[in-house]
C-alpha cells in the first residue's frame, strides 16, 4: 500500500509505501491532514462551514432551494397559500439562501401557464417587489378586514366545535402575520388580538352547553393554543357521553301495564277511557262518512246552470218571429222610446238610447 504525500510548498511530494505497518499509516494520515489544512487556509471564508462539514474536505456544500408545493390560482385547495409560500421564503433566507435564489424558486414553483408566471420570468428587478406582487396575487386581505372578520366569526351549521376551533387559530395567526407586513395600514398588537379571539371563541360556538363550560376558561383563564384544543376536546367528548346516555335512557323506558285486581278502582276508569275511545273513534268514522257523501253529491250532482239569453224584439214581433228587426219598446211594444226610458217602468226622464234587451 502506497500513499502520496506533498511537501510543505505544496509542489514536491514524495511516495510513501507504508505497507501494513501502523506506525507509518498514522504517519502518514496526520501529514494528509496538515495539507488539508493548508489548502483550508487559501480558501474565502464563505466555503468554509463552521458547523460539522458537508463534504469530506469540509467545504459548506448548499443544495439547489426548491419550494415545497406549487403556486396556483387563488383559492385552489391543492396548492400553496400565502402564509405557507411566505414562511419557506424566510426560512430560506435565514438558511443563508440570496435573495437571487430565492425569486429563481418561486419563478419555478408557479404552475406553468399562469399569467402570474409568464410576467415573473419577464422581469429582471423582482427581490424589492415579490412580496407584494404574490400577496396582490393571492388576494389576501389586510389586517383590518382579517380582524372584522374575527369579531363576526361563528360556528357553521356542520362545522364541529374543534375544526371551527382551528379557522379561529388560524385566522388569528393570519392577523398577526399581517400586521408584521412593512406596507400594513394597522399594525394590531398580539394582546388584542389575543382577547379579540377569546371573545369571538366563548359567543361563536353553536352548543350552548359547550359554550357555557367553556366561557370561564376563555375569558379568565390563560391557555395556551394546545392547551386550549384540549379543554375542547374534554368538554366536547364528556357532552357527548352526556347525550349518548340520555338517548338510552329514553329508549329502555318503555310503559309497563299493570294488571289491576277485580273490583279495584283502577278498573273502573280503564272502562270509562276505553269507552270514550270508542266513541270518539265512532265520531270519527262517522265524520269521514258524510264528507264522502258531499264530495260525491257535490262531484255528480252538481250541474253548472247556462244562462238563457233574452229574445229581441217586443212580444207581438217575437210571436210573428221579426224579433230581429223589431223597432218597438220591448216593454210596452209602442213607437218612439225603448225600454230603458219606457214610463211603464218608472222612470219618468225616459232615455234616448235604444236597449237592446241583453
Amino acid at each position: 500500500m502506497s500513499l502520496t504525500v506533498e511537501g510543505e510548498n505544496g509542489t514536491d511530494g514524495a511516495e510513501a509505501d507504508v505497507g501494513d505497518d501502523p506506525e507509518k499509516l498514522s504517519k502518514t494520515i496526520k501529514a494528509l491532514q496538515d495539507q488539508l489544512k493548508r489548502l483550508q487556509s487559501n480558501l474565502p471564508e464563505e466555503f468554509i462551514s463552521e458547523e460539522k462539514p458537508d463534504s469530506p474536505l469540509g467545504l459548506k456544500v448548499q443544495k439547489e432551494l426548491k419550494i415545497s408545493g406549487q403556486i396556483g390560482n387563488p383559492g385552489q385547495k391543492d396548492k400553496l397559500s400565502f402564509v405557507s409560500l411566505i414562511h419557506q421564503i424566510e426560512g430560506a433566507i435565514k438558511k443563508g439562501y440570496s435573495e437571487r435564489e430565492v425569486v429563481a424558486a418561486v419563478v419555478k414553483a408557479v404552475t406553468p401557464g399562469l399569467q402570474l408566471r409568464n410576467y415573473l420570468e419577464g422581469r429582471s428587478d423582482l427581490s424589492p417587489i415579490l412580496r407584494r406582487l404574490l400577496r396582490a396575487h393571492f388576494q389576501e386581505k389586510s389586517s383590518t378586514e382579517l380582524y372584522q372578520e374575527l369579531c363576526n366569526i361563528a360556528q357553521g351549521p356542520r362545522e364541529t366545535a374543534q375544526s371551527f376551533l382551528l379557522r379561529c387559530l388560524a385566522l388569528k395567526e393570519r392577523i398577526l402575520f399581517a400586521s408584521k407586513e412593512e406596507d400594513a395600514e394597522f399594525k394590531y398588537e398580539s394582546s388584542l388580538v389575543e382577547a379579540m379571539f377569546m371573545h369571538s371563541v366563548s359567543t361563536g360556538l353553536a352548543d350552548a352547553d359547550i359554550r357555557q363550560e367553556m366561557k370561564p376558561r376563555l375569558l379568565h383563564g390563560k391557555l395556551s393554543d394546545e392547551e386550549l384544543f384540549e379543554k375542547l376536546n374534554q368538554v366536547v367528548y364528556r357532552e357527548m357521553e352526556r347525550k349518548k346516555k340520555m338517548q338510552q335512557k329514553h329508549h329502555f323506558v318503555t310503559p309497563v301495564e299493570v294488571k289491576d285486581e277485580p273490583g279495584a278502582s283502577g278498573s273502573a276508569e280503564k272502562k270509562k277511557e276505553k269507552k270514550e275511545g270508542n266513541s270518539l273513534y265512532e265520531e270519527v268514522q262517522l265524520l269521514k262518512l258524510q264528507v264522502a257523501e258531499i264530495h260525491q253529491a257535490l262531484t255528480s250532482g252538481w250541474q253548472n246552470p247556462t244562462p238563457q239569453l233574452r229574445q229581441r224584439g217586443c212580444s207581438k214581433c217575437q210571436q210573428a218571429n221579426k224579433g230581429d228587426t223589431c223597432k218597438h219598446c220591448y216593454k210596452c211594444g209602442k213607437f218612439g222610446h225603448f225600454a230603458r226610458g219606457c214610463r211603464q217602468t218608472g222612470n219618468e226622464q225616459g232615455s234616448p238610447l235604444r236597449d237592446e234587451g241583453r
